[in-house]
């Protein structure tokens, strides 16, 4: 499962993503000249490398994206595209087939709709998905500077509106049972984390805070939970904590400072939680079903995205130039790796 992280900085990253196709891992990213690729694992050691960009109109360049998996595999994609003339639009398209092959996925992007709604001359800064629960609406939230506006992305030509949001250091849109927004804010002289629903034609309106937040919470991370449309919430600051489920009193997960939360993942009943330390290096923590959180332990040496493909945890990472795709056991263990793109 792809979720959400909350934390600065993260937009300011040149977008990257990995997802599954069945057993095998499939790479989106935006290289450096803004154009977005797609590398697709042929199952035979061999890489396709296919310029998705070519499907958008003539000389246009992604400025930023977001790409997420949901349950059923189908992906959502959001993008900003900027033309020629630097005149921005948002593109957005919901259960998308990752089993496609490079003309069907030409085919999807000629006809990836533009989404109205904006401003005229907007320059889109940041977009996000909601984690993509089954039942529950693709909500996409879209930053320009200080102005913000959500979407359902399932039907963006209806529902873009503008968001009044309060003084934050982080937000997060999805769903609690109903939509809403999650906002990470100063509180005295710690922070508060606030769920709050976006609108309820039957007049249900119920804001849910999340007590006892660690000192110095700075990352916060939507995961799948065990009720349907409830999601599990992971905050780090002094130490990495979970709300199982609402706001439950949160259980201790481990005692890092510091963390970057990145990636949440539930495989055969363990769950799996990856942050990054400040030198950016990745760490995996691990709890077995019905079993306690083990100690953490370095997965790689710089950035990377995860999805689990079979049996195996794939890592794709960027570095001087060249996309990497690592591949783990589940324990951790280095399987294998392949040089997937020299010119990124």
């Amino acid at each position: 499962m792809v979720n959400l992280t909350l934390h600065a900085g993260m937009a300011e990253r040149r977008p990257l993503f990995i997802v599954r196709d069945r057993n095998l891992p499939v790479v989106f990213g935006v290289d450096g000249a803004g154009r977005l690729r797609l590398l697709q694992h042929m199952g035979t050691g061999a890489w396709s490398d296919t310029d998705l960009s070519a499907g958008l109109p003539d000389g246009a360049t992604v400025r930023c994206a977001d790409v997420r998996q949901a349950p059923d595999g189908t992906l959502s994609i959001a993008l900003a595209v900027c033309n020629a003339a630097g005149r921005c639009n948002l593109r957005i398209g919901t259960g998308i087939s990752v089993q496609q092959d490079e003309a069907g996925w030409l085919h999807t992007m000629r006809h990836l709709p533009v989404a109205p709604g904006l401003p005229t001359a907007t320059l889109v800064t940041h977009v996000a998905f909601g984690p993509l629960q089954a039942g529950a609406p693709p909500l996409l939230l879209v930053h320009a500077g200080a102005a913000t506006w959500y979407c359902n992305a399932a039907a963006p030509l209806h529902t873009m509106r503008p968001l009044d949001l309060p003084p934050a250091r982080a937000c997060a849109i999805g769903n609690y049972r109903q939509p809403g927004i999650w906002v990470l804010h100063a509180y005295g002289k710690g922070s508060s984390l606030r769920f709050t629903p976006l609108c309820d034609p039957f007049g249900w309106y119920v804001t849910l805070d999340y007590p006892d937040l660690p000192p110095h919470v700075d990352s916060v991370l939507l995961a799948p939970g065990a009720q349907p449309n409830v999601p599990d919430l992971y905050a780090a600051g002094e130490r990495i904590v979970v709300y199982r489920g609402g706001n439950t009193p949160p259980q201790t997960v481990a005692r890092v400072a510091g963390a970057r939360l990145l990636w949440g993942h539930v495989h055969d009943g363990a769950d799996y939680l990856a942050y990054a330390d400040a030198g950016g290096a990745l760490w995996m923590l691990v709890r077995p079903r019905r079993g306690a959180w083990n100690p953490p332990f370095r997965l790689t040496r710089r950035r990377a995205v995860l999805a689990v493909a079979g049996q195996f945890i794939h890592a794709a990472a960027i570095e001087e130039g060249r996309l990497e795709v690592q591949r783990f056991t589940m324990d951790g263990q280095l399987y294998g790796s392949e040089l997937v793109a020299a010119d990124w």
